[in-house]
């Protein structure tokens, strides 16, 4: 059984302290864009690219990344749920560490030839490196946005409570 806590080794050198490993997988490993379902059942999508005054940069500039996990100071984390985000260099590995590192082969004898395993990269980022985070969400507006600002299950008559709150920086009395 392989140890998920175990996080990718670090570079030979210099040891920098405030480096992180970001892991996931490309999203414009093959064309220049990453491409999200828009919904319709299939028939749309969304495509992303990166461009920098006016012009269009090829995808070994960039990467369209969906992160899984991250590894910081010995540590190996997963995010909440799959976050998307631009990362402005090129900097992908094969990943290694975390339980992302490459599926053992299959033995030769498998009944069923199986899916080719998913290819996980890894980015070693600095924790100041500025990243793009894209939000992808696609529902009804009154889940998107009503329910999305308001903690928990609130009725409608809460948004006049919060506002009177906010009014008063959120005293409950004027003393």
């Amino acid at each position: 059984m392989v140890d998920v806590s175990v996080p990718a080794p670090a570079r030979s050198g210099i040891y920098q302290a405030d480096w992180l490993i970001l892991y996931g997988v490309k999203l414009n490993e093959v064309e220049d864009f990453g491409e999200f379902d828009a919904g319709e059942n299939g028939n749309a999508s969304i495509q992303l690219q990166l461009y920098r005054a006016g012009v269009k940069q090829p995808k070994r500039l960039y990467s369209v990344v969906l992160a899984y996990g991250y590894a910081f100071e010995g540590r190996c984390y997963r995010l909440d749920t799959n976050r998307v985000f631009i990362i402005k260099s090129s900097s992908e590995e094969e990943a290694v560490g975390c339980g992302f590192d490459a599926a053992p082969a299959a033995p030769a004898a498998a009944a069923a030839p199986a899916s080719p395993a998913p290819s996980y990269k890894m980015w070693r980022i600095r924790s100041s490196e500025e990243l793009l985070e894209v939000a992808l969400n696609y529902g009804e507006a009154k889940i998107l946005i009503l329910d999305a600002n308001l903690p928990g299950k609130r009725s409608p008559n809460s948004y006049a409570i919060t506002m009177a709150l906010a009014h008063r920086d959120g005293r409950l009395n004027r003393d």
